[in-house]
């Protein structure tokens, strides 16, 4: 099982990824870490199996980093999305979802997305 903190640096690289290459510095301000314990990190992911990591370079999520980074990322569009239906604004769904992405369980999870797709069809 893969931990909290794994998670979210695991989606901070995937976001990252999908403009241009993740670069250390950027990591950590997104994280709000130094740099030096991202590369503690990141190490740690790579020996893990996670990303590839080249001191100074590349950062690249493995296809066992892709899987772990999409569903993640997924998870939290799908409850920001949620909270936004309730009304709740949409920095704080930001906020809220990041944390609830990680510990809401798969079930509750599927059936947030079957009330938001009913939900969407129920408007058309």
């Amino acid at each position: 099982m893969i931990g909290e903190r794994s998670e979210e640096y695991l989606e901070v690289i995937y976001v990252l990824s999908m403009n241009g290459r993740p670069k250390v510095r950027e990591i950590a301000r997104r994280l709000c870490v130094k740099p030096s314990s991202v590369v503690e990190f990141l190490r740690k992911l790579a020996n893990e199996g996670y990303i590839i990591y080249e001191k100074g370079g590349k950062i690249e999520l493995t296809e066992k980093g892709l899987k772990v980074a999409r569903e993640i990322h997924e998870r939290h569009r799908l409850l920001e999305l949620f909270l936004e239906s309730l009304g709740v604004p949409r920095e704080i769904a930001e906020e809220d979802a990041c944390k609830m992405e990680h510990i809401l369980h798969p079930v509750t999870i599927s059936k947030i997305r079957e009330y938001l797709v009913k939900k969407s069809f129920s408007e058309h």
